[in-house]
């Protein structure tokens, strides 16, 4: 059973990877799930030596990349690498845990920054430069050139692909802010991509691209000329009716759906056949909501080989509620691993951790990964090794 911690490189580097190898090792996990593309943050380190608070460099790799590989876009080395490089110290001093890569796709500010044109736009054109588009070919190589250069140059169990498909409207950009009260209906409306790359694409299915986008200009427009401020259910059940009575909406969301399908599919082509590649559908909680992103959960199951599910509910009756969707939408056959948070408040003790794992094995749960070992009390750990006993 794939037993895996997510890990950040500086992590990894402050406490010394076998220092790091031994506790998880002792916790009863066995495999390393490193960040080898990730984005900005400021995060809170409970047991760091040395910088408890602290803050990534965005939108880097944390290996060291083969440049021929990539066209147009390239990616950022993270300043670390030239004197430690994770992936090569993790083999060389844990050789006895696997490792993954996971690898953020299409979130990247400064990549998008650097190149505009291939950022998402919503319905007014606005660029989202937070969000590489899915539709565009570059970002499409990039993403592509960037699993198959690990697969070749690393030894990895697995690749763990998040953001493979388009950011949410909401995702904690730097200082994101309003003064407008939001609600789903709004949120779902601006996050959605009418760059020039989807209107490309979206030539020939049977949808009206141009009168989709004026619609969503429109109602968001009035929407922020209204003195309302709606319950999130009822704005929920106003997106909902919009979707069921106007069937070129379901059919505009299921071509971005194969979109990103698409691109899994192109991946999987691309990677070393001995690398297994995994996807984490959604950054949002339910699962479900992940239509909003181009993740359709049967197609990406359909395409990779594993989907590794966040289970970031609170408690373990939500946790059970929602992988028992997942695994409704997937069907039996499917390959689902989860991801667990450890810790406050998520699951607050080792009784509650125990639990979620035995509600996700009865979901024929195929392994289990724990986010995130930088961010958690090292009781945590303590807490893994009992949930994991026996199983």
């Amino acid at each position: 059973m794939y037993r895996g911690m997510y890990t950040y490189a500086w992590d990894l580097a402050e406490e010394g990877v076998a220092a790091v190898a031994g506790r998880l090792a002792d916790a009863g996990l066995n495999t390393v799930t490193l960040a080898t593309s990730y984005h900005a943050g400021k995060f809170l380190r409970p047991h760091a030596p040395r910088r408890k608070v602290y803050f990534p460099e965005d939108g880097t790799v944390y290996f060291r990349p083969d440049m021929a590989r990539y066209g147009r876009i390239k990616p950022r080395v993270n300043s670390m690498v030239a004197d430690f490089d994770a992936l090569a110290e993790l083999e060389r001093a844990a050789p006895a845990l696997d490792r993954v890569g996971w690898t953020v796709c299409l979130h990247n500010t400064p990549l998008g920054l650097a190149h505009p044109d291939l950022v998402a736009r919503n319905a007014f054109g606005d660029p989202y430069v937070f969000s590489l588009c899915p539709s565009q070919p570059a970002a499409r190589e990039y993403v592509v050139a960037l699993c198959a250069d690990m697969g070749a140059n690393y030894s990895l169990k697995a690749l763990a692909l998040e953001t493979p498909g388009w950011l949410p409207f909401a995702h904690g950009y730097h200082h994101e802010f309003q003064l407008v009260e939001m609600n789903p209906a709004v949120e779902a409306m601006l996050g959605l991509c009418f760059c020039d790359a989807c209107r490309e694409g979206a030539r020939g299915q049977n949808f009206d691209f141009e009168r989709l986008r004026l619609k969503v200009r429109a109602d968001v427009e009035r929407f922020l000329a209204a003195d309302i401020a709606p319950a999130a259910e009822v704005a929920g059940a106003w997106w909902t009716a919009d979707i069921a009575t106007d069937p070129e909406w379901a059919s505009f969301l299921a071509w971005r759906c194969r979109v990103v399908a698409g691109l899994v599919r192109d991946v999987r082509a691309a990677l070393n056949p001995a690398v297994e590649l995994r996807i984490v559908p959604t950054v949002q909680s339910p699962n479900a909501l992940c239509w909003s992103e181009g993740s359709d959960l049967a197609l990406l199951a359909a395409e990779a080989d594993v989907l590794e599910v966040p289970a970031y509910q609170t408690g373990v009756a939500a946790i059970a509620a929602d992988a028992w969707d997942v695994r409704r939408r997937v069907g039996d056959a499917a390959r689902l691993n989860f991801i667990l948070r450890p810790s406050y408040p998520n699951l607050r003790d080792a009784n509650a951790l125990s639990g979620a794992v035995d509600a996700l094995c009865a979901l024929s749960a195929e392994g289990f990964a724990f986010y995130n070992y930088g961010h958690v009390r090292l009781q945590s750990l303590d807490w893994i090794r009992t949930a994991l006993a026996g199983h």
